[in-house]
This record gives structure tokens, C-alpha cells and sequence, in this order.
């Protein structure tokens, strides 16, 4: 038996299906089958069977999923444990660029305080991808949009504020004060790159509210690019209102309605590190402070 084959019954217990688990855990569906199927023949038990087209435990699978939840439980608090009276000397978080801007105030205090403390930031593409990191251990700590519905049993989510969408545009770009979408898609944009979950968005919207497809300019990764681009006229692009303040060259405005999103943090079920707390706190206030963010 290994931790991980634990891990997998766990997931696909709480999502119902194999593929579902292996996106959470940011593996493949064949892993998590092999496993479970090695698992269920060394221990002669059936641990799933099908209801529909959901995945359940069985009667007896229930105590093993049940008994799993409790074994991973009491090994995370080893792990916890260890790192608080040892001390800990790294703090992994994964976050988009965009996202991560809002973090710069707080990993500074957090420096400060902590000085013997390693923060290292794993960079995502998206939503999806933070997720991805967590659930496969790669990091601690999430902070990211949350998506409102958004099912994930084996994460626990704490929002940090809300923040505003804007549409940054180059200098002297003839539109209104307040734009809609419409008004988004008569611009070139600058998007991240294709198979981000972020351009997705913002093509499925755009798409879905006016019926037209948006035109690309540009469609790069870095942020810093984002803005040189808009400062040469190259096209306009979607920020946070908070993040894309005294940028000479350009001109940021609001939606008509406003577009609010909620952005915070993510981590895996269950206890988390000393040093990960202190940071959300940290984070929190922050954030609260930034112009544009509030609670």
C-alpha cells in the first residue's frame, strides 16, 4: 500500500469518476485506474462500483474511502507537525501572473518577518492549473480567482476581496467611459496564450454576450508585455483595476455593469503549515489595502 493509492481512492470517492480525479490530482485517468484496480486485487475488496454513471464506494469500500480519509489526515499532521517544530524554510505558492501581482506587498512583509524562510512562486496559467499544483502537492498554497460553483471537495477555498475588471486600452482609444463587451470586441486584444483557461474565458464571454468572436493582437504571457504593447497601440486588454494603476500611455475603464471577481486562496483539505497561516493573514490585510480591493 502506498500513500498515493490512498490519495486516489479518496478522489475518486469524492468526484465520482476516475477522469475527474486525475484532473484534481494532475495526473492521468490510466494511474489512477491501475491503482485502484492494483489496490482492490492485493486486498480482495471492490471498492467502487457504478450508480449511473457515478463511480461509489461500496458497502465495503465505504469503510476503506472512510479509513483513507483518516490515515491521510493523520500523515498530513505528521508532515504539519514536523514543519512547525522544525521549522520550516519554504513556502511554496501557486498563482497566475495577474493574481500574483496582487500577492508583491504581502511576500515582502512576509520576508521581512520571516527572514529565514525560502518563498518560492510556482507560476499557473489559470485557475485549473493552481488546483492542478495543490491537489499534486507541488504547493502549499493557492491564490487565485474562485469560481462561483465551483465543486472541489478535496480543496478549501478563503476569499481574500473582491476586485474589479477593467479594459486597459491605449491612449486616446475612442471608446466610452464605462465599456460593455461589445465594446471590448471592437478592440485588438492582448490575451495569454492559447490553452489558457484565462483566454478561454474571455473568448467564451465575449463570444457568448455580443456573438462575435474577439480579435487577437497579441497573445503572450507576461504582463509586462501586456503593458508595452497597449502603450505602442498594439490593442487593449483585461486587468484588475488595482494592479494597472499610473501606467503612463494608457487608459483603464470600467464595465457598465462592473465586473467584480473574488480572489483568495486555495489549499488542500485538512491542516496547514504555521508559516502558510501567518501568510494568509499577512496577505489579507495587504490586499484590503490596495486601492480598488475590498471585502
Amino acid at each position: 500500500m502506498k500513500v498515493q493509492q490512498l490519495r486516489y481512492l479518496v478522489a475518486v470517492s469524492d468526484f465520482g469518476s476516475v477522469n475527474a480525479a486525475a484532473r484534481s490530482l494532475g495526473v492521468t485517468q490510466p494511474v489512477i485506474s491501475r491503482s485502484v484496480r492494483a489496490f482492490e486485487t492485493e486486498y480482495g475488496v471492490a471498492v467502487f462500483g457504478r450508480l449511473g454513471r457515478r463511480l461509489v464506494p461500496t458497502e465495503a469500500g465505504r469503510a476503506v474511502v472512510d479509513a483513507a480519509r483518516d490515515a491521510l489526515a493523520a500523515i498530513d499532521a505528521v508532515g504539519e507537525t514536523a514543519r512547525d517544530v522544525g521549522g520550516q524554510c519554504e513556502l511554496v505558492i501557486a498563482t497566475t501572473p495577474t493574481n500574483g501581482l496582487l500577492l508583491t506587498a504581502a511576500l515582502s512583509e512576509i520576508g521581512r518577518c520571516e527572514p529565514e524562510l525560502e518563498i518560492r512562486v510556482c507560476r499557473a496559467t489559470d485557475t485549473g492549473e493552481v488546483l492542478k499544483k495543490i491537489q499534486g502537492g507541488e504547493a502549499e498554497l493557492g491564490f487565485s480567482n474562485l469560481i462561483p460553483g465551483t465543486d472541489e471537495p478535496q480543496s478549501t477555498w478563503k476569499p481574500v476581496a473582491d476586485v474589479e475588471v477593467v479594459l486597459v486600452s491605449p491612449s486616446g482609444t475612442d471608446l466610452p467611459v464605462a465599456v460593455t463587451w461589445d465594446d471590448v470586441v471592437s478592440q485588438p486584444l492582448i490575451v495569454p496564450p492559447s490553452g489558457s483557461g484565462r483566454r478561454n474565458l474571455i473568448i467564451d464571454t465575449a463570444t457568448r454576450t455580443t456573438g462575435t468572436m474577439p480579435r487577437i493582437s497579441l497573445a503572450t504571457e507576461d504582463r509586462g508585455t501586456w503593458i508595452a504593447a497597449a502603450q505602442a497601440g498594439m490593442g487593449s486588454f483585461l486587468s484588475y483595476s488595482c494592479v494597472v494603476t499610473m501606467h503612463e500611455g494608457v487608459e483603464t475603464r470600467p464595465f457598465d455593469p462592473p465586473q467584480i471577481v473574488t480572489v483568495g486562496f486555495i489549499h488542500r483539505g485538512g491542516p496547514i503549515s504555521g508559516v502558510a497561516a501567518r501568510f494568509i493573514d499577512i496577505a489579507r490585510t495587504a490586499v484590503e489595502r490596495i486601492p480598488s480591493a475590498r471585502r
